[in-house]
Parts: C-alpha cells; sequence; structure tokens
C-alpha cells in the first residue's frame, strides 16, 4: 500500500474512534515511542502498552486496512505483548468486526457512548 493510501485509510479510522486521536497524535506517540505500528502491503494496526495495578496489556487503537492481512498480523501482536509482558490484547471496535474476529478473541463485555 501507498504512503498516501496507508495515511487515508488511517485518517478514516481515527474518525470511528471519537477522534480521541489525530493524525498528529498518532505520529507523535509512534516518534516517542509510546506507541507501536505493525503495518504490511495492506494493512495497519497502531498499539500501546498499558499498566494496570494488576496487569500490563496491549491496546490497540488503531485498525486500517485488508481483513485478511489484519487477521494475520496477529501473530506479529501476541508475540510483541508477550515479549512486553502483556497478558492480554484489547480491541474495539465496530459492531461489525465481531462477525470477522479470528478464533480466540471472545465478546467480553458492550460498549455505549453517550456525547456530553
Amino acid at each position: 500500500m501507498e504512503k498516501t493510501e496507508l495515511v487515508r485509510r488511517i485518517k478514516k479510522a481515527l474518525k470511528y474512534g471519537f477522534e480521541t486521536h489525530s493524525y498528529d497524535d498518532l505520529v507523535a506517540g509512534l516518534d516517542s515511542g509510546a506507541f507501536q505500528m505493525f503495518a504490511d502491503d495492506d494493512g495497519v494496526v497502531v498499539t500501546e502498552i498499558r499498566v494496570a495495578p494488576q496487569k500490563r496489556y496491549l491496546n490497540i487503537i488503531l485498525v486500517a486496512g485488508e481483513l485478511e492481512t489484519l487477521k494475520n498480523m496477529q501473530p506479529r501482536l501476541i508475540e510483541f505483548g508477550q515479549e512486553n509482558g502483556c497478558k492480554f490484547i484489547l480491541g474495539s471496535g465496530r459492531l461489525g468486526w465481531e462477525k470477522v474476529a479470528t478464533p480466540g478473541w471472545e465478546k467480553r463485555w458492550v460498549t455505549h457512548s453517550l456525547n456530553i
């Protein structure tokens, strides 16, 4: 995937996430090492390691690209999380992701939002 297409897909995906991060926020987080990016020809996943009082976990900030490419990235995410002491991977997404979740992912709760 060419860089301009990758940037377009990232910006589109950011809008689905309540625009809690801007494209510039992602770049700054990647530059500082706070975020990690896993990218292939047709997909990108941006993560961060979160530290809770009892566990570390890999939080997925953004997913963009072709479904099969993204599914194939899962082993890299697992390996990275394990190497960094993470006990699980957490990701939230549109309802449609439930239909295409790979084996092992389980629906833990439903998230609702209220704009204020």
